[in-house]
């Protein structure tokens, strides 16, 4: 039986004034609810498709356990990736063939090396655009790297930690910290152009959405169950409205932390929290769709017409996007603890604790293939080019594959 561990920070407010503190208060006050939940066991599937592995890289260090989604980017033949340790690489896309590689803590003069009996300086990254990468930190900094060699470009500082890629819309990079803020800076120098800060409940779970740059705005969800659509050039809302209300008495029941990846389909915004819902609303008028009750902290993906769901317990639902009718519905993963869904072509994508990635069809959900891709588990969306896929497991380790 394996013990599936909830891990939640408890916030103080010394959150609101970023650096080390962030990273001490995380682990010094850190509680683990424990409950004994068995992950149903794989069955055998008739294969429809092969997940053919191109090449794979070591990057650095496993993540230890921690939570570090990184995700690798894609920009033309490139793709960028970093690890927990600080190793920022640019990678011929078809082979793996290093083309450079530097460490984030020597390109910012060193100033890494106060964390070195910690194994995890990097917790949100790798955006890109502009010509270059960028990288969050532990203590709140950003880095910009050149695409080109990877040289230090600029470095900014944010008020707490970084845990989701930074964004790129135009000329600014868009940055969500984990005490409820987004800025947008400049993406020349770092200078910030705006913030957008929310309240953060005593409670919330570790995690942050990554924003999502659409046609001139902003979205994003945060730990109060909020989410806010903001004008890109200046930060000022469109919309801001809850899509979980806290219910119960205890903290932890009234949990309704928006943590999980975003979906625009179009003029649609479609956004799910924990405890709480699955929510649709037009981002023209700002009003609401549809709702639906469901619990998820992994985040959407959608295609097909559908929006796919991963809920706490491992099962996937596809929903029509218009409507909310439910499409298909999967136990098969249940208690696997479910990463966060991608599509590729006519599939959906998901990896589990124990590192297999499981191709299902969006039409009706059946398992079409599956490939065991890190022993250490997968926690972090892919990078997606066609039917070539690029995903980052808990090893430390950039695997390539195709779809055939």
């Amino acid at each position: 039986m394996r013990r599936i561990v909830a891990r939640i920070a408890v916030l103080t407010f010394a959150l609101a004034f970023g650096g080390c503190s962030v990273w001490n208060d995380f682990f010094g006050n850190e509680e683990e609810a424990s409950i004994k939940l068995e992950p149903k066991a794989l069955k055998r599937i008739d294969a429809e498709i092969e997940l053919e592995k191109l090449w794979d890289r070591n990057l650095g260090k496993d993540t230890d356990g921690r939570e570090a989604r990184l995700v690798p980017a894609l920009v033309g033949s490139r793709v960028f990736a970093v690890s927990v340790d600080g190793n920022a690489y640019a990678l011929d896309a078809a082979d793996g063939r290093e083309i450079w590689r530097v460490n984030v803590g020597e390109q910012t003069g060193g100033r890494w090396f106060r964390f070195r009996s910690v194994n995890h300086v990097v917790s949100g990254g790798v955006g890109a655009g502009a010509d270059l990468i960028f990288v969050g930190l532990t203590d709140g900094s950003v880095v910009a790297l050149s695409q080109n060699d990877g040289s230090l470009s600029w470095q900014g500082q944010m008020t707490s930690e970084v845990l989701a890629p930074p964004q790129v819309g135009g000329d600014k990079v868009i940055v969500q910290t984990i005490d409820g803020s987004i800025a947008a800076l400049d993406v020349l120098d770092g200078e910030q152009q705006w913030s957008y800060t929310t309240s953060v409940p005593a409670l919330t779970l570790r995690g942050t959405t990554t924003p999502l740059v659409r046609s001139g705005f902003v979205v994003s969800g945060f730990a109060n169950g909020r989410i806010a659509v903001l004008d890109l050039q200046n930060g000022i809302p469109r919309l801001d409205t809850k899509i979980a209300v806290a219910k119960g008495k205890s903290d932890l029941e009234r949990l309704v932390d928006v943590d999980g990846q975003l979906v625009v389909d179009g003029s649609t915004l479609i956004a799910a929290s924990y405890q709480g819902n699955i929510a649709a609303y037009d981002l023209q008028e700002g009003v609401p769709r549809w709702v639906k009750e469901l619990s998820s902290t992994a985040g959407l993906a959608s295609g097909f017409g559908n929006v796919y769901a991963v809920e706490d317990n491992g099962h996937v639902k596809a929903f029509d996007t218009q409507n909310a009718n439910e499409v298909w519905s999967s136990d098969a993963l249940e208690y696997r603890e479910v990463s966060t869904p991608f599509t590729s072509g006519s599939f959906v994508l998901m990896g589990d604790f124990e590192g297999y990635l499981h191709v299902l069809a969006q039409s009706d959900g059946r398992f079409v293939g599956r490939r065991r891709v890190d022993r250490k588990g997968i926690q972090a969306t892919a990078a997606v080019d066609g039917s070539r896929l690029y995903i980052i497991g808990n090893s430390g380790r950039l695997n390539a594959f195709e779809i055939r």
